[in-house]
């Protein structure tokens, strides 16, 4: 039984949260869209050190070969088609990526924590280990040269953390509306 059961109170901290919630949702979306182009580029090993990129915190990119949704497509042997400058410039910003999601949830967490409501809170809590965890796993995969374990646990979080977030919404727009 996913509806929230709650005081009038509550119920309009809880509906302001809408347009927050979908919005959190969204960005896991463009997150996990940037994570799946990191890996069908094979940019995961682009930048090799953390928290620097070529031990630089702004490395040479080239974003318009890196985001080139149009580029050629066909067999390639030696771990994809792309410069390394366009790698990098795919990995680098699926951190930027990460650094923003990460501030936009923590937001929403803060706000479920503020709403009173224990329910809330709870998810508030299940967020916020979902999203260290996933923080962990994906440094890890940079710092260890992306063990295939490891590899695999962040794209497995990365769903559960979509996941959480989509129960969320669920909660959020299923709840009593009348205050």
């Amino acid at each position: 039984h996913f509806e929230w059961q709650m005081e009038d109170c509550i119920k309009q901290k809880i509906q302001s949260l809408k347009l927050l919630s979908i919005l959190s949702l969204l960005v896991v979306i463009l997150q996990i869209s940037l994570g799946g182009w990191t890996s069908a580029n094979y940019a995961a090993l682009a930048c090799p050190d953390f928290p620097t990129c070529h031990n630089q915190y702004l490395p040479e990119m080239d974003l318009q070969q890196g985001f080139n949704f149009f580029q050629k497509i066909g067999p390639n042997y030696l771990g994809g088609q792309l410069e390394s400058a366009a790698r990098t410039a795919i990995h680098y910003s699926h951190r930027i990526g990460a650094i923003v999601t990460s501030v936009v949830l923590l937001f929403l967490i803060m706000q479920l924590v503020m709403t009173g409501y224990n329910k809330a809170r709870r998810m508030a809590v299940v967020i916020t280990f979902v999203l260290l965890l996933q923080l962990c796993l994906g440094i890890s995969n940079v710092l260890f040269a992306l063990p295939l374990a490891v590899a695999v646990a962040h794209n497995a979080v990365g769903a559960l953390l979509l996941l959480t977030l989509v129960a969320l919404n669920h909660r959020i727009f299923t709840a009593n509306s009348t205050c």
